[in-house]
């Protein structure tokens, strides 16, 4: 498995790999630049931005909300943050229309659907209430910016590390969430299309949501129907605890190989107790921070929002129980909760 650096917003820069990584091909996780930022947040009047996440109640979203406070604190924005508990646009659409009502003049959103947010956030951006989204993209370029993880290449790197796990022998299978997610769905398909592309044999997609209870039962149902089953990749942090416990209540540690997406401590803690042996870590922080910042900026007019570039990718990085207890590696375990918050993004 590989590292790729973690990307900032604003500067473009990336960190380099650690050494005490696997080496395998990297994602293409290469910042796109912004247009400069000179934030003279501290002073004058406090912005007001309106953060709709994704998912609260996960430790990824535990890190973007680390990140956007954290922004909001140092470029004195008056931060809305509210949140859907699960990845539904159902639960999405009466949180924005709430927050309409405190007026924002910019606003964050996970777009928990690729359709149905288009004509809000184009009626957002006519009005100059600058928006950004992360975590997944819209189906039209219509916000400022777009700031998410290459979730396709973080699929081939988990399929790279569970072939040199187990030679692509046997059958895997793949716990996604929901049809038609653009960002869950290129987990799902890179992971597959690479360990196809290697002859290996994987199910069809289970779609468990993000209940974790339907997440362990489809790993049971695998085991039992299936005595080849090698592996199991899990797309996201909800299916990846359910898979890890079906595979302890199982017995089935170390036989059959799991690989995730997300970096929670309790995933940690299983890596190194053998239950997981690989995760993909995502930069959490850097969304929630880097997206409050640019929103900030281009309210203020200290970013030129016409050379703004549209996508901006962070960056991912590879767990292994070897590398684990690496310093290089701290930075990329998600926090539990909020009084574990980085006090800085990955630069």
């Amino acid at each position: 498995m590989v590292l790729a650096a973690a990307c900032s917003s604003t500067a473009g820069t990336a960190t380099s790999a650690p050494s005490a990584a696997p080496s395998a091909a990297a994602p293409s996780t290469a910042a796109s630049e912004a247009a400069p930022s000179a934030s003279g947040a501290s002073t004058g009047e406090a912005v007001r931005v309106a953060f709709v996440a994704g998912q609260i109640g996960i430790t990824f979203y535990t890190g973007v909300e680390c990140g956007a406070k954290a922004a909001a604190k140092e470029f004195n924005v008056d931060l809305n943050w509210t949140g859907s508990h699960n990845w539904d646009i159902n639960e999405t659409r009466p949180l924005i229309d709430a927050a309409k009502a405190t007026n924002p003049q910019g606003w964050v959103i996970s777009p928990t659907d690729p359709d149905a947010l288009v004509s809000d956030i184009k009626g957002f951006m006519e009005a100059k209430q600058w928006t950004v989204t992360i975590d997944a993209p819209m189906s039209q370029p219509v916000e400022l910016q777009n700031i998410q993880s290459n979730h396709y290449e973080g699929g081939k790197t988990a399929a790279e590390a569970m072939l040199k796990l187990t030679g692509g022998k046997g059958t895997y299978l793949v716990l996604h969430m929901t049809p038609g997610l653009p960002d869950i769905g290129g987990r799902a398909d890179g992971f597959r299309d690479a360990m196809t592309q290697a002859g290996a044999k994987v199910l069809d997609y289970v779609y468990p949501g993000t209940d974790q209870a339907k997440a362990a039962d489809a790993v049971s149902a695998a085991i039992n129907a299936h005595q080849d089953l090698a592996g199991v990749y899990a797309t996201h942090e909800t299916a990846a605890n359910g898979a890890a416990s079906a595979i302890k209540a199982a017995g089935k540690n170390g036989a059959i190989k799991l690989v995730a997406f997300d970096s929670a401590p309790n995933q940690i803690a299983d890596l190194k107790a053998g239950v997981y042996d690989g995760l993909i870590a995502q930069a959490p922080f850097n969304m929630g921070y880097y997206s409050v910042k640019l929103v900030a900026d281009a309210i203020r007019g200290n970013v030129d929002t016409s050379t703004v570039k549209h996508d901006n990718p962070t960056g991912l990085y590879a767990i292994t129980k070897e590398n684990a207890d690496s310093p290089d590696t701290q930075p990329w375990i998600y926090p539990a909760d909020l009084n574990g918050c980085p006090t800085k993004p990955l630069s």
